[in-house]
């Protein structure tokens, strides 16, 4: 809008208004176009963005490395502060505790390591799985005890089991030889009934006397005479062994100490095993030889607590010694006197009845009976120990029922004929005019290959066989 020179119409001007008229549209385009104008005193928003960025992120750093720094301090702070005190207050020193030792307490060991071979000697040998009696072959296994030459009582005995080579396997269980009349013929008929039997004491005395006898040159050869064979105890042996063929003794020679019968689990041993060994680990002499068997650890045990046992009743008599005289004193200043010497012999029994109960506490007991004590066992020949058939049973018993297994035996005639749960003495005493004894082993119907069996005894006189 545009003022423009006014005119004079009469006495009152006139003012003339020129009036410009913009479109809207074209006024907006304008102002579109025309620049914004910045306030000196506000920057730009894009030129603080990096700048703020910066900022942030070193505040950021700061934070974190301030908290980096206090907690380092701190676990430094804890870690010295620990230490002073374990320096400050040590831990006390642990004590001591005196622990008595005694020669029962020594190390011990039987049957761990393997023994070195003894000329040529067999130790283990295992049945061919032909002759194992099983449920579908329907075959047999004869086991004969202590034949001891005795060879008519052991035709005898195979007519009365029914004896068929064909169907039956026979084993003899050792000392088939000496005392007896009729050695060669005993080895003739095993060897013909290609019979299999294990090392007995008696076999083995043999032939280390031949090989003895044999390996004698020079003087000692010259020297050899029977009273020399008397004087050294082999006069009987040299005697039989002389009677039997070169093929006897080398029969004899390959027998095996210990025969194995899987999977019947059975175990045919001349004189017994040692429970708790494995068979290829057994003594062959105590195989061979063995009636009991002694508990070292056990028997020392014993005898310390013997001592100590005698050490109480000793003291406990000098203390009751000691004090008669001034039970004696005091009873001659009073009335009435009381008997001193019933008083002192009363006394007395008393306290070694209380040492006594003291010695067989429930700790002791368990010390005694405990098996750590019948870890360690040792055969010997005697009867001085435990019988080796019960500590079998025992142990045979705490076993897995698949890892039993059932010894076949001889040797002691004293006790003759023995049936156990998993023992079989067989030695009743044929060469002393008793009876031969033999256990007939068949597989167990149905078992499944589980190695199941079952037997029967069969006995003949010897008196009458003879």
């Amino acid at each position: 809008m545009q003022l423009q020179n006014s005119k004079r119409l009469g006495n009152q001007p006139i003012t003339t208004i020129t009036t410009n008229i913009i479109p809207i549209n074209n006024r907006k385009k304008k102002q579109r176009h025309r620049p914004q104008r910045l306030s000196p005193q506000t920057p730009p928003r894009m030129a603080h963005q990096p700048h703020r960025r910066g900022i942030v992120a070193a505040a950021l750093f700061f934070l974190i490395a301030s908290i980096y720094l206090c907690v380092t301090r701190l676990y430094m702070t804890g870690t010295s502060s620990t230490s002073s005190t374990q320096q400050l207050h040590p831990n006390p020193p642990p004590k001591d505790i005196h622990v008595q030792l005694t020669d029962a307490d020594l190390p011990m060991t039987y049957g761990t390591f393997p023994r070195p071979n003894m000329d040529g000697l067999t130790l283990l040998a295992t049945l061919p799985d032909s002759l194992v009696p099983t449920p579908s072959n329907k075959r047999r296994l004869v086991i004969v005890g202590d034949i001891h030459g005795m060879d008519a009582a052991l035709e005898a005995l195979l007519r009365k089991v029914d004896f068929d080579p064909s169907r039956d396997h026979l084993i003899a269980a050792g000392d088939m030889i000496n005392k007896g009349p009729d050695s060669p013929g005993v080895v003739s008929r095993l060897m013909r009934l290609n019979a299999s039997a294990v090392r007995g004491n008696h076999e083995d005395r043999v032939l280390l006397a031949l090989a003895e006898a044999e390996a004698q040159t020079g003087v000692s050869k010259e020297l050899a005479s029977p009273d020399a064979e008397a004087h050294r105890g082999e006069a009987e042996l040299l005697a039989t062994g002389r009677r039997l063929a070169t093929e006897h003794v080398e029969w004899l020679r390959r027998l095996p100490v210990i025969l194995a019968v899987e999977p019947l689990r059975i175990l045919v041993a001349h004189a017994g095993l040692v429970p708790g060994v494995r068979p290829e680990l057994q003594d062959p002499w105590a195989v061979m030889n063995m009636r009991t068997l002694v508990y070292p650890r056990e028997e020392m045990r014993k005898k310390e607590e013997g001592g100590k046992k005698k050490q109480k009743k000793s003291k406990a008599k000098r203390d009751a010694d000691q004090a008669s005289p001034e039970v004696a004193a005091s009873s001659s200043s009073s009335s009435p006197p009381p008997p001193s010497s019933d008083q002192s012999s009363a006394s007395a029994p008393k306290e070694e009845e209380e040492e006594e109960e003291e010695g067989e506490t429930l700790e002791s007991i368990q010390q005694k009976d405990a098996y750590a004590d019948r870890q360690v066992a040792i055969p010997v020949e005697s009867r001085d120990g435990e019988k080796w058939t019960s500590a079998w049973n025992r142990f045979q018993k705490r076993l897995k029922k698949s890892h039993r297994y059932t010894v076949v035996y001889g040797h002691d005639s004293k006790r003759g004929l023995r049936e156990e749960r998993y023992t079989f003495g067989l030695d009743s005493g044929c060469v002393k005019g008793n009876a031969l004894t033999a256990l007939v082993v068949q597989a167990k119907e149905g078992d499944g290959g589980k190695g199941e069996w079952t037997h029967t005894v069969m006995q003949v006189q010897c008196k009458d066989a003879a």
